[in-house]
């Protein structure tokens, strides 16, 4: 995957959640960009830019939620397990909140796509691959295996 096809991954994620997709198209349209996004990570590679860029100015949460919300109306609440990889057979469950996946997910797109505009490629790259590890990789998997029993079981 090149650098421009992952710049397309983020755009079209975002044109998803934002865009003027009929609502009964965008669950699925929703779960194959996740898996763009996910496929991606594995080819986000990048040279450290120490460049010291202005910090970005993000959307309003509250404001992006509404829209998300208005967007994916049948989305909501889910399990979660957590420590999966500890007390196998007991785990403890949480709630997990598709809405809140989602604007976590978009805010940190477009970041992405912000520094990909105004700062280099390879700050915007750091981005996508940094926050993915740190933070919208977790949101993703948990929405993706949410999607996955939402729209075939």
């Amino acid at each position: 995957m090149t650098r421009e096809e992952i710049r397309q991954a983020v755009e079209f994620f975002l044109d998803v959640v934002l865009g003027d997709l009929p609502v009964d198209e965008r669950e699925e349209n929703l779960y194959l960009a996740l898996d763009r996004l996910a496929l991606a990570i594995h080819f986000a590679d990048y040279i450290f830019d120490e460049t010291d860029y202005p910090e970005v100015l993000l959307r309003d949460y509250a404001a992006l939620r509404e829209i998300v919300v208005r967007n994916f109306p049948n989305l909501g609440l889910y399990n979660v397990v957590l420590d999966i990889n500890e007390n196998i057979g007991a785990g403890e469950v949480a709630v997990g909140d598709a809405i809140d996946d989602i604007c976590d997910i978009t805010g940190e797109m477009e970041e992405v796509i912000w520094c990909w505009e105004n700062t280099s490629v390879d700050d915007a790259l750091w981005h996508f691959k940094e926050m993915y590890r740190t933070h919208w990789g977790r949101h993703l998997r948990d929405l993706q295996s949410y999607l996955f029993e939402k729209l075939y079981f």
